[in-house]
């Protein structure tokens, strides 16, 4: 990549945007400054109660798809997105917002994997290009790759349109680690680990370093033109933070995963400034003690799995994470956040419901927070 830009001689600006837009209403959200500040003391562990993530449709009949139709015809893709967050009802610290969204692990895309929309099914999957790990052409990245393309344009776009009244969400930038699963599939990379290891944290590094200018050049095209950023659990920062992936990590044990995984996400948390990691589903689990040993990482996200969807069974692990004074951030079912807010430290929790099923119910769950 030709560009130079890279985040610790922007952090400075950036973070002075984003408190200026956060002092700000939004058209979309009058409390606005009042949701930014208890966001800012849970990134600090320091809120006075629990934080709530919950929305819910107001009318049926328009389109709520992630309009992958659309991504050639950027103004109709915008209209259909921003009655979205017009017909939404948001509640305690869910904020309106417009993603950008080309489906996960979008680095990958970009520097050259085959990606695949489906329309239909709202889901996107990618080609492996990575045969040969002698062969790192996929370490250089195209600034007119046709999808970075998109998505900065549609970034563009969107923060045209949102300055003042909703929030731009990021698309998915993900870790080195999970982008390099993508290139080369996982199944091969887990063998990899025998034979390729030094290969594989090589490039993961190398990786950030792809990350880091595409990271930069979303947040200077959103930032200039006045609109405040989020990333996809919907969490608020007051300064430029990174949501890392690591979804590879559920095949590996806790040695590879410090040994292999971690010096690439600690790479990214670190020029970052802040990172929010997200730990994906029981499997994952296992890491969850390194991972709250680790300075660089700020707060850890626990999603727990389709499967068996309860974040209740894994409160030690979740208290464990708070005991190291790192914030978490639960996806939940409704039927858990009562427990969940009785049970874990307030001052570094957030919830956010994965199944709510009216404007009604987000209103009851915003009460039991409320009374927590």
């Amino acid at each position: 990549m030709t560009s130079t830009l890279t985040i610790s001689d922007r952090s400075e600006a950036w973070s002075s945007s984003l408190e200026r837009i956060a002092a700000t209403p939004l058209s979309c959200c009058l409390r606005f400054p009042e949701i930014a500040e208890r966001w800012e003391r849970w990134w600090r562990f320091d809120a006075d109660r629990p934080l709530l993530i919950a929305s819910a449709g107001k009318n049926p009949d328009i389109r709520w798809d992630k309009g992958f139709d659309l991504l050639d015809q950027p103004r109709l893709w915008l209209q259909m997105r921003r009655r979205q967050v017009e017909n939404t009802h948001y509640v305690a610290e869910a904020l309106p917002h417009v993603r950008v969204d080309i489906g996960p692990v979008s680095i990958a895309a970009f520097v050259g994997a085959p990606l695949t929309l489906s329309v239909r099914e709202g889901t996107i999957w990618q080609d492996a290009i990575l045969n040969d790990w002698e062969d790192t052409a996929f370490l250089r990245f195209d600034l007119d790759n046709w999808w970075y393309r998109t998505v900065l344009k549609l970034s563009k776009i969107v923060a045209d349109d949102a300055a003042g009244d909703y929030l731009v969400c990021l698309p998915d930038l993900t870790g080195a680690i999970d982008t390099l699963s993508n290139l080369r599939g996982p199944q091969r990379l887990c063998t990899d680990l025998m034979d390729h290891r030094t290969e594989i944290t090589a490039s993961a590094e190398r990786l950030v370093g792809v990350w880091e200018p595409i990271f930069a050049s979303l947040h200077d095209a959103v930032l200039a033109r006045g609109a405040g950023i989020i990333q996809w659990l919907g969490a608020w920062s007051n300064q430029p933070y990174t949501l890392p992936t690591c979804d590879f990590n559920f095949m590996i044990s806790p040695r590879d995963f410090e040994e292999v995984c971690m010096p690439s996400l600690s790479g990214q948390a670190t020029r970052a400034g802040r990172c929010l990691f997200h730990l994906d589903g029981p499997g994952a689990s296992r890491h969850a003690e390194t991972l709250a040993g680790d300075a660089s990482i700020t707060a850890i996200q626990y999603t727990p799995g389709e499967a068996r969807p309860s974040a209740v069974e894994k409160l030690e692990m979740l208290e464990m994470i708070q005991a190291h004074a790192k914030p978490v951030l639960i996806i939940a079912p409704a039927g858990e956040v009562e427990r969940l807010t009785k049970t874990l430290d307030p001052r570094g929790l957030a919830i956010l419901v994965n199944d709510v099923q009216s404007p009604g119910h987000a209103d009851q769950l915003e009460r039991i927070v409320a009374n927590c």
